[in-house]
C-alpha cells in the first residue's frame, strides 16, 4: 500500500511533463505568428535621429501593404508564419546619407545604411533581426566594398554587378533595369524603374535572394518591392513577400 506521503513523489514527473507540454504549446503558438509593428512603435524603435533628411528620401515612417509568408528552420524543425498585412519602412538621417529600416514584423527587420553621392547610393551597412517566439539577435555587418545599389541615372536595359563581403559571407549579385512602370499610391500614379537584383550567397549561410524594386527616383524609395529569399545554415530563412506603398510618410 502506497502511503499518502509517497504520492506527491509519483505526481512530480507528471506535473513536469504537463508544464513542459504547456510551455511547448505556448512557444509554438508564438513561433508560428508574426507581430505587426504600428507607426508609433516604428518611430519609437527606429526613428531616432531627427525628422528630416537633407539628402535621400523623406524621413519618417512609410507604410506598405503586404502579402507573403516565411519559414524559419532550426535544424529539422520548421516554423511557418504569415507576414502581417502591413510593413513599415522607416527613414532617418545618417552622416552622408540615411538609414532605411524595413520592418516586416517585430520578428523580421532589415536595416540598411546608405551613403548618397553624385553617382548614386552605396550600401555600407546592414542590420538584420530575425526572432522566433522572442528569441533572436541583431546581426550587424559592414559591407566590403560598399556596392552601388541605386545609381543616380537609370535607363532600361542597364546592368551592373554587386560583389561584396559581410565577414565570412560573400555576395555576388547581378542587377538589371527591366522596364519603366507606374504604381498607384493612393490617388497618385508614381513613375518607376523596375530593377531586379539576383544574388548568390556563399559562406556559412549560403543561399539566394531576388529583390525586384519598383524604384521611384523622385521619392528615392521603392514604391513596390518583391522579395524571394532562401538562406541556409545552422538556422535557415525562406521569405516570399510582395509589398506596395500605401501612404506618404508619417514623421515625428
Amino acid at each position: 500500500m502506497v502511503s499518502r506521503l509517497a504520492r506527491p513523489a509519483f505526481l512530480i514527473p507528471l506535473v513536469v511533463i504537463l508544464v513542459l507540454l504547456a510551455a511547448g504549446a505556448w512557444f509554438w503558438s508564438r513561433a508560428g505568428s508574426s507581430t505587426p509593428l504600428s507607426e508609433s512603435a516604428a518611430l519609437q524603435d527606429f526613428g531616432e535621429g531627427g525628422s528630416r533628411t537633407t539628402i535621400g528620401p523623406q524621413a519618417g515612417v512609410w507604410t506598405y501593404r503586404v502579402t507573403g509568408d516565411e519559414t524559419v528552420s532550426l535544424g529539422p524543425i520548421d516554423v511557418d508564419r504569415p507576414l502581417p498585412p502591413e510593413a513599415r519602412l522607416v527613414v532617418r538621417p545618417a552622416p552622408g546619407g540615411y538609414w532605411r529600416t524595413l520592418a516586416f514584423s517585430e520578428e523580421h527587420v532589415e536595416a540598411a545604411r546608405l551613403r548618397v553621392t553624385p553617382r548614386g547610393q552605396y550600401l555600407e551597412e546592414r542590420v538584420t533581426t530575425i526572432r522566433v517566439a522572442g528569441i533572436g539577435r541583431d546581426d550587424r555587418q559592414v559591407l566590403t566594398p560598399p556596392p552601388l545599389v541605386h545609381p543616380r541615372v537609370l535607363r532600361v536595359g542597364m546592368t551592373w554587378t554587386e560583389r561584396y563581403s559581410l565577414d565570412e559571407v560573400q555576395v555576388n549579385a547581378k542587377v538589371r533595369v527591366l522596364r519603366r512602370a507606374t504604381v498607384r499610391v493612393g490617388d497618385r500614379e508614381v513613375p518607376t524603374y523596375v530593377v531586379r537584383t539576383s544574388a548568390v550567397i556563399t559562406g556559412p549561410f549560403p543561399g539566394r535572394r531576388v529583390d525586384t524594386m519598383w524604384w521611384s527616383p523622385a521619392l528615392s524609395i521603392p514604391v513596390r518591392w518583391t522579395l524571394d529569399m532562401d538562406i541556409r545554415g545552422v538556422a535557415s530563412l525562406r521569405t516570399n513577400a510582395d509589398i506596395t506603398l500605401t501612404s506618404p510618410p508619417v514623421s515625428q
